[in-house]
């Protein structure tokens, strides 16, 4: 039975885990006080099944992170992480702390990869060693809601494209994504379609493109596909005339699919 008597020999203490961190980075310790892993992997091993879903809402250095990748790789579990940070800031080559829980976890599957950091699928089942790092931020999406009086003719101008300078095609993926209910950690592949950039999320669970002016050709070829969901920016398209006629391609190749412009 386990128990709630924890001592430094059985879960460890800041001390050891920074020494272990030390060790890590090459000899230099990128944060002070640390969580030893020990710890982690002990409430791990009291409070998670092999399937759950581990929160760590002051990450830190990601210890919980590592010891979730460890564990996984001792018992065969499939459990999955998420770690929440602020951007304090660190010391040494790392600008904030978020950088050193990241730089962490890549260091601790270069660790857990064999030689050559290449994983033999012939040779069985291996944990997910992958993570995807997203920071909180502002919509990409312009805001387009305003007063009429505050609406001029030139100002028109501004809301032909509702889109944020400099924000990308992923960008708006994973702003939309929450509105399919697909989690973040998706799969998600990059793809070209006649010429286009789709995204391809869940092996076709939600096909994606924000391109500009997309040609009938692609709109198909994303149709015959037959996405659960299909989504493109309003600036893909040149007039209503066009809107109209993704809806009869996909009324024809693919009627079950949900389509959103936005």
């Amino acid at each position: 039975m386990p128990t709630n008597l924890w001592t430094y020999e059985s879960v460890g203490h800041t001390d050891e885990a920074k020494k272990a961190l030390k060790k890590l980075f090459d000899g230099t310790a990128p944060f002070d006080t640390p969580k030893p892993v020990r710890l982690m992997d002990r409430i791990l091993t009291i409070a998670s099944d092999s399937d759950s879903l581990v929160l760590d809402f002051f990450s830190g250095s990601a210890s919980m992170g590592e010891a979730v990748l460890r564990k996984n790789s001792e018992d065969g579990g499939t459990r999955r992480f998420v770690l929440v940070q602020i951007p304090e800031a660190a010391s040494g080559d790392f600008n904030t702390l978020c950088d050193v829980g990241e730089e962490r976890l890549r260091r601790v599957r270069k660790s857990m990869l064999p030689e050559g950091d290449q994983l033999d699928l012939d040779d069985g089942p291996h944990p997910d060693l992958g993570f995807r790092v997203l920071r909180v931020d502002d919509s990409v999406l312009k805001d387009t809601y305003a007063d009429p009086s505050s609406t001029t003719q030139a100002s028109l101008f501004d809301l032909v494209d509702n889109l944020e300078d400099g924000a990308t095609g992923l960008d708006l993926l994973f702003q939309v994504l929450p509105k399919f209910r697909i989690p973040y950690s998706a799969s998600i592949e990059q793809r070209t379609i006649c010429g286009c950039e789709v995204f391809d999320v869940n092996d076709g669970q939600l096909l994606a493109c924000f391109d500009r002016s997309v040609s009938t050709d692609a709109i198909e070829a994303i149709a015959k596909e037959q996405p659960l969901y299909a989504v493109f920016r309003d600036a893909s398209f040149t007039n209503d005339a066009a809107v109209a006629n993704l809806e009869e391609l996909f009324k024809t190749f693919s009627p079950d699919t949900i389509r959103r412009v936005i």
